[in-house]
């Protein structure tokens, strides 16, 4: 279970029968949104009959640049960039784990998310309509061939973003679902500022 970081950041065949408003609704989500706050349940599913390994949390979005979150369940566990840096923090652990934040995401879907890449300069954009669970679903592939992820695909409800599932390149799935997810609503910017603990090992510097 402790592959959180890897299944958020690889987060992360093209269909017949186009839908362009699906298309448009990624477009204009990515141009738009400014902040994101809300929760989310993540399952990474792997080799067939294997119970799928479920996380729950709250995600926090500032673009450009900055994001958090926050995994509650089935332990914490604090993923964060702050525009500079990426840390890593794991509380039960004691350890935090710090990157250049460009270098360790990069051209990752969770990257994209956060403002850090022109869809159409990294990605391919390819519409997968009909809809399913109710959601119009755009999946985007990376144009470089040593990405770590295969796809990742974005659902809407109302032009609203309600989930993601990303195919990594070890044959895994992780599907994230988000509830009631605020768009531009106030977030205090402290929040994407991380200060390890007193007693927390601190890898990467």
């Amino acid at each position: 279970m402790r592959r959180l970081l890897p299944a958020l950041l690889c987060l992360l065949l093209p269909v017949a029968g186009l839908a362009a408003e699906a298309g448009a609704q990624l477009r204009a989500f990515l141009e738009q949104t400014r902040t994101l706050d809300g929760p989310f349940v993540q399952e990474r599913v792997g080799e067939q009959g294997a119970a799928p390994e479920r996380a729950t949390g709250r995600l926090r979005l500032e673009r450009p640049g900055r994001f958090r979150w926050d995994y509650e369940t089935p332990y914490e566990q604090l993923i964060l960039a702050d525009g500079d840096r990426l840390w890593i923090y794991d509380p039960d652990l004691a350890q935090a784990t710090v990157r250049p934040q460009a270098e360790a995401l990069g051209n990752s879907p969770a990257r994209l998310l956060s403002g850090g890449l022109d869809l159409d300069a990294h990605f391919s954009v390819i519409e997968t309509g009909p809809d399913r669970d109710g959601m119009d679903w755009v999946e985007v592939r990376p144009l470089g061939s040593d990405e770590e992820f295969i796809q990742v695909r974005f659902g809407f409800t109302d032009g609203r973003l309600a989930g993601m599932q990303m195919q990594d390149n070890l044959g895994f799935t992780t599907n994230i679902k988000f509830n009631e997810l605020k768009v531009n609503s106030d977030i205090d910017s402290s929040i994407f500022v991380f200060q390890p603990p007193s007693g927390v090992d601190v890898l990467g510097e």
